[in-house]
């Protein structure tokens, strides 16, 4: 079982957004979906990430290609900290995303290390997928979290939010439709 939670995690974030999908598949077959996710995968997804992405790979910044290429939850925007297979996956890191090219390279943190983070100009983010058993089938869920390390900060990523959040919820919607056709079709 996932030790820590999202609520362990980012207990009191300065923004939040929280979806859900009702899946006609086991738990097992939505973690297997969720496992093979990849960010290329979804036209959506990576029409809109290609978009943010673009002035990163104009500044030679190379890790900003594999997030498209790659597992979601190998080469997603923050590590995966903690899994409990068949049920929830918890991820979080920090970052700089209101910066044109995506900031200074962020330090790698495992799960203390990220809830005690305070350097300031950084946003702690944590993202979970938890699935339920729900009737015949499963419920899956996806919550994202952010917390400001600073003021000055949570007032540039509020300006950043209100730009992206629309995009950020059709991602996400985005993923939960692709991890519901996988798993139902398995």
């Amino acid at each position: 079982m996932v030790v820590l939670t999202i609520d362990d995690l980012l207990p009191a974030p300065h923004f939040r957004e929280r979806h859900e999908r009702r899946i006609a598949a086991p738990p097992a077959a939505v973690w297997d979906a969720v496992q093979d996710l990849r960010l290329g995968d979804l036209a959506l997804s990576r029409a809109l990430m290609g978009i943010r992405l673009l002035p990163a790979q104009l500044a030679g910044r190379t890790e900003a290609s594999r997030m498209v290429e790659g597992r979601l939850l190998d080469e997603g925007p923050v590590a995966v900290l903690a899994s409990d297979p068949d049920h929830a996956v918890l991820g979080g890191g920090v970052m700089q995303p209101w910066r044109l090219t995506g900031g200074d390279e962020p330090p790698e943190l495992d799960a203390p290390a990220l809830q005690a983070f305070a350097e300031p100009g950084w946003v702690k983010v944590g993202f979970d997928l938890v699935i339920e058993p729900s009737g015949r089938g499963s419920r899956l869920s996806t919550e994202t979290r952010i917390t400001a390390t600073d003021p000055r900060t949570r007032a540039r990523f509020g300006l950043y939010w209100l730009v992206i959040r629309l995009g950020s919820g059709l991602i996400r919607r985005d993923m939960l439709r692709a991890v519901a056709r996988r798993a139902e079709a398995a």
